[in-house]
This record gives structure tokens, sequence and C-alpha cells, in this order.
């Protein structure tokens, strides 16, 4: 067995105090048990000199413990981070505030970066890097720490994700917009959540990833994880009402209605994960390949409603 240097031995036995674990260089236990196969590489000496691999595993240790001992605190710190998200993106996206092509500009960064933040996660699923191994440690960990009554109010939550309540909402909407006679707003709404339903159950198809356990009964699902489903429903729905509401709205009320939208959402994809039915990379993944798909709808429907505003003046200068 390789030696272990002082540093070394006070991170394992931080860990392992905090885990009520006991260890001797052969064997460890938790409560009885066995610890699992991600916690025990997790906890496995770092060769001399790996500062970059110390430090990840510093980190990773922080955010379990803010997870699972603190997850309200880790809560309240998610919604404040998508709230200011998504008044930095309602701020940037404003008509009012920004002229057509700075606007078109923010749009293909944001396509741009969403499909780079997708592609960046997707490679490291399939690869199995320590990405992934973070993923089952965190969910472990919630599973072992999360109380029941966070549990029970969080499966309450997600049903703001559920298929059949955002297949409501969607209907409701698209029939007001026909009643309304917005043709065009109902094709845009149409596009953007049945396309990105479709890209969803497309790439769980592709990628086949395992749910993590989750046998707490507060809900059960089944199906693939990757991406996550809820988190795209809730993004798809509760994003595009957002843009077709905020084109409605006074200017003043958009960059409210922005973090609202960016605070509902963020609640579904944080109980995702909580409840253990998908893992944290899931979510995150779900929201930049959805946010990338609106924005290029959005992109396609200002693009042609310019050409439309066009066309008949140049005709007339001809």
């Amino acid at each position: 067995m390789a030696a272990i240097r002082p540093c070394q031995n006070a991170r394992i036995m931080c860990r392992l105090r905090c885990c009520h674990v006991s260890w001797s260089p052969d064997r460890c236990t938790v409560e009885g048990g066995r610890l699992s196969r991600h916690r025990r590489e997790a906890m496995r000496p770092l060769p001399a000199g790996d500062d970059a691999a110390r430090t990840r595993d510093r980190t990773m240790t922080t955010l379990e413990l803010i997870a699972g001992r603190h997850a309200g605190l880790a809560f309240l710190a998610w919604l404040a981070g998508a709230c200011a998200l998504g008044l930095w993106v309602g701020r940037l996206l404003d008509a009012s505030r920004t002229s057509p092509a700075r606007r078109s500009r923010v749009m293909a960064g944001l396509i741009a970066g969403g499909v780079a933040v997708f592609g960046f996660i997707a490679a490291n699923v399939v690869t199995e890097s320590r990405l992934v191994a973070f993923d089952k440690v965190l969910a472990e960990t919630l599973a072992e720490r999360a109380s029941p009554a966070w549990l029970r109010f969080l499966s309450m939550l997600t049903v703001a994700g559920d298929r059949d309540f955002l297949l409501g909402l969607g209907t409701l909407v698209l029939a007001v917009l026909l009643w309304r006679r917005r043709w065009r707003d109902a094709v845009l709404w149409l596009a953007g959540t049945l396309g990105a339903a479709g890209l969803n159950v497309l790439l769980k198809s592709t990628f086949q990833r395992v749910r993590p356990e989750h046998l707490h009964g507060f809900t059960q699902e089944l199906g693939w994880s990757f991406p996550s489903g809820h988190a795209t429903g809730a993004m798809a729905v509760y994003g595009m009402l957002a843009y077709l509401l905020a084109g409605l709205a006074p200017p003043a009320w958009r960059q409210a209605m922005a973090m609202f939208a960016a605070g509902l959402i963020a609640s579904v994809g944080y109980s995702r994960v909580m409840l253990q039915v998908h893992y944290l990379s899931d979510v995150i993944a779900a929201f930049a390949v959805t946010a990338a798909w609106l924005m290029a709808c959005v992109a396609v429907r200002e693009r042609t409603d310019r050409s439309r505003v066009l066309r008949p003046s140049g005709l007339r200068s001809r």
C-alpha cells in the first residue's frame, strides 16, 4: 500500500469523521455496512504532488456536505443564482434596451454557449469521467442525509415539471393564442415546447443513462436519466411563456418576469436532484440544450418578422 503523508492522512480522517466511517488500510465501514465503490475511490490516498486532484477532491467534499447537511441553504443559493442569471439574460434580450443587431448576436452567443455546455457534459457522461463519479457520490450523499420532510416538500414542488401538468398548461396557452388569433405566436409555442420534448426523447434514447437509485418512496421514475425530462419541460414551457408574456408586458415588468421564470425552472431542476431521480449533470445538460433550442426558435421567429416588415418597403422603393 502506498504511504500516506500527514496532509493526506488529515484529509482522509476529516472525510471519515464527516461520514461516520471507521477506516483501516484494507477495510472501510460506515454505520455497520461497507462503503460504496465511489466513496472508496473518492477517499483513496492521492499520489504525491497531485495538487490538482487534491483540490478537486476537497471541492467535492465541500459540495457533498453542503448538499447533504445544508440542503435548505443550498436551495436558496441555487435559487438566487438562477434568478440572477435570469435577470442578466432578460436584460440582454430586452428589446427596449437592445438593438436588433446586438440582440441577434446575444441569441447566437446563448445558442453556442448552451450547445457547448451540453456537449461538454455529454462527453463526460460517455467517457464516465470524474464528473460522473461526482454525480454518483452526490446522489449517495443525498440518499443518506436528505430529511423526509424536505423530500416531501420537494415531491410537491416537482409537480410543476410533471408531464401531465405541463401538457395541460401548454394546451391552455395554445388555446388562448388561437382564440386571440395570434397565429405566429401559436406556431412558436408549438415549435418551442413540442420540439424540446422530441429532442429530449431523442437524447434519452441515444445516451441511455441509468437513473440513480431512489428508494425514499416520495416519487418513482422510470426510463433513462440523461437529460432530465422535467428540467427540459420546465425550461421549454416556462421559458417560452415568459418570452411571450414579455412581449405584452410593460418594460418595467420584463426583468421581474425573467427572474420569476428562472426561479421556477431552477426549482424544478433542484427538486429532481434532491429527490435522487436525476444526477446533477442531467439537469444542467437539460437546461443548456433546451435553452439553446428555445433561443434558436426565437431567433428564427424574429428574423422572419423583420423580413416581413422590410419586404413591403423594399417593393415600394423600386
